[in-house]
This record gives C-alpha cells, structure tokens and sequence, in this order.
C-alpha cells in the first residue's frame, strides 16, 4: 500500500535559520545553502561490465546571501586581509520542521573563496552581498531530523 507525504512534516523555505559562531541569529541572511561535493574515480574490475565510483575526496561549500545591514562580516574579512591574515569564521545552519525536529549543522573552519559582494547596488533592490566559504572541517552534525 502506498503511503501518503504527511504535509505537517514538510519545511517550508523560511524554517531555515543561520547563525554564527557565538550563536547569533544571522536574521540578515534570507538565504543560505551547505553543499558537499563528492569526487569518484570511476573502476571496472577485470571481468566486470559495470563500473564502480570509488570515493577520492569531497569538499563542503557554505553560499548565502546577507541583507545589507550591518557591515559585521564584510568588516572582520576586510581587517584580517588588511593584515595579511586568512580569516576564518565558523556558522551554524538550522532547519526547523513545524512538529519541533530540527537539523542543525556546524560548519567550522570557513574560509572566504570567490568573489564577495563589498556592495552590490542596484537601483529599486534590497542591498545584498553574496558569500561563498570553504568549510575547511567536517560538518558536525548535532541534530538531524527524523521521520
């Protein structure tokens, strides 16, 4: 018997919630997304059709874009550059679904990479700067939503 999707369990775009690494809610952050990219060698046995991916590495990336409001991170990557310094900032992202559960995912170690809006003016828009890290640690996963 097919089961049917419990639409109570479904998240909507705005139960995600970011924060940074004290634990302050980023509410100038309308979007955000945390991807892993995984690498493959491809290999076929000797005899076999098929081949198979075998894992080489993988690699995490933290995108968002911020609401132009307080100048907080643009300043703290500005300062570490001034001083010939890699900054490195730490984020955590929450996913919220309305029964309670929550995911929540640690990024540490995120290093700027690419191009980050210092300002991105456009007239008749919202003022927004676009972000892209390097999350240089494993995520930590502290919570994960259940069925």
């Amino acid at each position: 018997m097919p089961t049917s999707l419990d639409t109570r369990k479904v998240i909507p775009g705005f139960r995600g919630k970011l924060y940074d690494d004290q634990g302050n809610f980023l509410a100038q952050v309308p979007r955000w997304q945390l991807q892993i990219a995984v690498t493959n060698t491809n290999y076929q046995p000797a005899g076999q059709a098929q081949e198979v991916g075998i894992m080489q590495s993988y690699h995490v990336t933290l995108t968002f874009t911020e609401t132009h409001v307080t100048d907080d991170l643009i300043a703290a990557l500005i300062n570490a550059l001034k001083n010939n310094q890699q900054p490195s900032f730490g984020f955590q992202g929450v996913i919220e679904r309305p029964d309670g559960s929550t995911g929540r995912y640690v990024c540490r170690s995120c290093v700027p990479q690419g191009n980050i809006d210092v300002a991105n003016v456009q007239p008749g828009q919202l003022l927004e700067r676009a972000w892209n890290f390097d999350v240089n640690e494993p995520v930590d996963l502290q919570s994960l939503l259940t069925a």
